[in-house]
């Protein structure tokens, strides 16, 4: 199989690109930009070339930017049988912006809480925290994510630090055993990004509004499509839900098809397994 460089070089993929976006600037942008996230991250360069085309292709049609050091989205390389793959993840600052677009949130985020700022629960069992500077030094106990509408309905979720390592370890193969520590832990690796996303993602998947940019994000984060239009979740194993007792897909096994899959991105796959 050709390599990323050599395969967003060619033009049949490059037509395909123009075409995907129908704008040869944006098109231009998109290459640039793939090709520097690319080039700064030495295993995504050993990712195989229609992942990350079809990774990044998820994020330029969310319009969100996929600089590592912004914080909106991440093209992750995992290691997925005798191929490493390029996976898509959102950042809770993407589900932020998205959720922003929606006109329907007045307010929404997610913060560390730090000692001495988590007071208890109110009559509802809502975890009440009370921010305060004198505590920015102290330990992070956990993460608070919250969101109120312009309806006026309002939502928080809590969840320790020792919430956050539990799913951590019970939802990603890299994140236990010999696997923990490693390049591909991101649990280990970004920690605080990966308990914030993960605790605001909850939140706003149970109670908030959900429309379709939002949904698909939620389906697509931490998956490969490799173009064959299905989601593969290359970083979990057999679980379930704690929640919804909803089973989750096993390590190289597909997953429901893709509803937001285009035939561009199997031809992406086609396109890369023909150049020599």
């Amino acid at each position: 199989m050709a390599t990323f460089s050599v395969a967003i070089r060619d033009e049949k993929i490059q037509t395909l690109i123009n075409n995907t976006l129908g704008d040869k600037e944006v098109a231009k942008k998109f290459v640039a930009e793939v090709s520097s996230v690319v080039g700064n991250n030495y295993m995504l360069q050993k990712c195989t070339p229609n992942s990350i085309i079809s990774s990044a292709l998820l994020a330029q049609s969310l319009n969100l930017p996929m600089a590592q050091s912004l914080g909106f989205c991440y093209l992750v390389p995992y290691k997925s049988g005798e191929f490493t793959v390029a996976q898509f993840q959102i950042g809770w600052k993407g589900i932020v912006q998205l959720a922003i677009r929606t006109n329907q949130y007045a307010n929404i985020g997610v913060l560390p809480v730090h000692e001495g700022e988590l007071l208890g629960r109110d009559e509802f069992g809502e975890h009440i925290v009370r921010f305060d500077d004198k505590f920015n030094n102290a330990k992070v106990v956990g993460y608070y994510a919250y969101f109120k509408l312009l309806s006026g309905f309002k939502k928080t979720l809590f969840w320790t630090v020792e919430q956050c390592e539990k799913h951590g370890e019970k939802y990603s193969q890299a994140h236990r055993g010999k696997n923990k520590g490693s390049a591909n832990d991101n649990w280990t690796n970004m920690f605080e990004q990966m308990a914030m996303k993960t605790v605001l993602k909850q939140l706003i998947s149970k109670y908030g509004v959900m429309t379709t940019e939002l949904t698909k994000v939620i389906e697509a984060d931490q998956a490969v499509d490799d173009g064959s239009g299905k989601y593969n979740y290359v970083d979990n194993v057999d679980s379930v839900d704690e929640e919804n007792e909803t089973a989750i897909p096993p390590k190289n096994e597909e997953h429901d098809p893709n509803p937001f899959s285009s035939d561009e991105d199997k031809e992406v796959a086609e396109l890369i397994n023909s150049i020599k």
